[in-house]
């Protein structure tokens, strides 16, 4: 399923996350459910959902963040959790996990955890997924080189979800080359990259979708005007690919209140 809108230039990005609350107050946050170490090669899958009215969004918020807490803590097979409210659109949440495998993912789907929260989504009316992808990602690569995603984040990371299509046949072969080049320039390269995942749509050959963690919105910005990135932005405009579509970016502030934050750090 294609993207339903391209989200607004970075600047205009820029601008909607800097407006969003800072949650980490002086108080102190909650208990952090780091990533776990993992390599660049895992299942990957985001999913959003939609339709969520104002007075349901703090609740569905943290059913998310508590699934994604007690996966972390007690699934072994799962990797990373971010949950990220969509910036430009208030009644859309997205998720966007990575396991060690298809069957991790599989067994995340029918526990109790994962459970819970689409039963508390259902009792709000929430909407089935308008947009999911899972698929095995690519390694970050060049020369023969691999790049593995960093430890220690500490549980707050700036989450990015990019989109591309209509990567045509003859072009496919290089824009997987140039793109995991590019995750590996940025993992090796940009102190402030965490994590790059390149994901394949097994249901639409032409398209990819990207799941990019960093320290900060900065991080971010400086990524994308680094020499792998424009080298591969570059690939993009000469091949007639359709992209980048920001599906959704987040703060890098953590998880105390609902509202542009990734990773949870809350027990539930």
């Amino acid at each position: 399923m294609k993207l339903r809108r391209v989200l607004a230039p970075i600047a205009m990005t820029t601008a909607l996350l800097t407006a969003a609350p800072v949650a980490m107050a002086a108080q102190g946050a909650a208990p952090v459910a780091a990533n776990r170490d993992h390599q660049t090669s895992e299942y990957t899958v985001v999913v959003s959902y939609q339709n969520i009215s104002a007075s349901a969004l703090k609740t569905v918020t943290a059913a998310a963040q508590n699934d994604a807490y007690q996966s972390l803590k007690h699934e072994r097979g799962t990797l990373s959790a971010h949950v990220v409210p969509d910036p430009e659109d208030s009644t859309r949440l997205i998720i966007a996990e990575t396991f060690t495998d298809k069957r991790a993912f599989e067994a995340h789907e029918r526990g109790a955890y994962e459970r819970a929260f689409r039963a508390v989504a259902a009792r709000h009316g929430v909407s089935a997924p308008d947009y999911e992808i899972h698929d095995t990602s690519l390694v970050a690569t060049t020369d023969g080189k691999t790049a593995y995603e960093k430890k220690d984040n500490g549980g707050s990371v700036f989450t990015v979800v990019a989109e591309f299509d209509n990567v045509l046949p003859q072009w496919r072969d290089d824009f997987i080359k140039i793109a995991q080049a590019d995750g590996y320039g940025s993992l090796t390269g940009e102190p402030g990259t965490l994590g790059f995942f390149f994901v394949p749509d097994s249901s639409d050959p032409t398209r990819f979708v990207f799941l990019e963690t960093f320290t900060s919105l900065d991080a971010f910005v400086a990524h994308k005007n680094d020499t792998p990135a424009q080298a591969y932005l570059a690939l993009v405009a000469e091949a007639g690919i359709v992209g980048p579509k920001f599906f959704v970016t987040g703060s890098d502030s953590g998880f105390t209140e609902p509202g542009g934050y990734s990773v949870p750090n809350q027990r539930g």
